[in-house]
């Protein structure tokens, strides 16, 4: 009686090893699916951004509510954040979502984060400016509409579009950018920032290029916003690492094309 249920155990054991094997196997087969190609890859992701970047969608005003909490945009990073819990405590947040300045009506206004040993050390000699005031800091990451207004000078100053500065450059010029932008870089812009960067990347990138960014769109629609295996590590929705990188790059063509 005994042997037979070891037998017996024993066809189970190879049983459940057949299915688990099989569940697998359908596991991995839904997610590594063949590529539909890069027009539908690209297309399929940015409705997928487009749909999950609520906070984009207005410049200010109410983003989202709910029966339990609320979301309002006061501005380009800023928000607050307000609900009820069930126990009935209220609560009410602000939210920065990173450092910008803005200068409406000839008042800059903005968040900036800072250590307070560098909040100390900002207020030290004699500013007559607030570009000035701020120099002594670590580097705060400005985003270009940020740096702009910390110019003095009107013809340094730059929109929040300032990147489409480029497709007025030489091929050349925008060949070098194309060349120091990491792949999976260029899948996020081709996602967030539309029809002319696609343009511009397809007129100044190679066959070979076009091909590896192709994958790195698959992927990315693949693995969902979670790193994938096969790609630089970037996610579907770090827009803003794509966007510094860019910048970076930017930066470094601009002073070789104005030397």
């Amino acid at each position: 009686m005994a042997k037979g249920k070891k037998k017996s155990g024993f066809w189970n054991k190879i049983f459940f090893w057949r299915k688990k094997k099989y569940v697998v196997a359908e596991s991995d087969k839904e997610l590594v699916r063949d590529s539909r190609g890069y027009t539908w890859e690209l297309k399929d992701l940015r409705e997928k951004a487009d749909r999950f970047f609520l906070t984009r969608k207005k410049p200010s005003g109410p983003i989202f509510e709910n029966t339990s909490l609320k979301l309002t945009k006061n501005n380009r990073h800023l928000f607050r954040l307000e609900g009820k819990e069930k126990s009935g405590r209220e609560y009410s947040l602000v939210i920065a979502t990173g450092n910008y300045l803005t200068d409406q009506g000839g008042k800059v206004s903005g968040v900036l984060f800072l250590g307070e040993a560098d909040l100390n050390r900002l207020l030290g000699g004699d500013h007559k400016s607030l570009k000035s005031v701020l120099s002594g800091i670590s580097a705060p990451n400005w985003d270009e509409e940020s740096w702009s207004v910390l110019q003095e000078e009107p013809e340094l100053k730059r929109s929040v579009d300032s990147w489409k500065e480029i497709l007025n450059w030489e091929p050349m010029w925008k060949q070098q950018i194309v060349i120091q932008l990491r792949p999976s870089t260029i899948a996020i812009l081709l996602i967030f920032l539309g029809k002319e960067f696609e343009e511009l990347f397809q007129a100044n990138s190679s066959e070979r290029v076009r091909q590896i960014v192709s994958k790195e769109l698959y992927f990315l629609n693949v693995s969902g916003n979670r790193n994938s295996p096969h790609s630089e590590n970037l996610t579907l929705y770090e827009f803003d690492s794509a966007k510094k990188e860019f910048e970076s790059v930017l930066l470094k063509i601009r002073s070789k094309k104005e030397r």
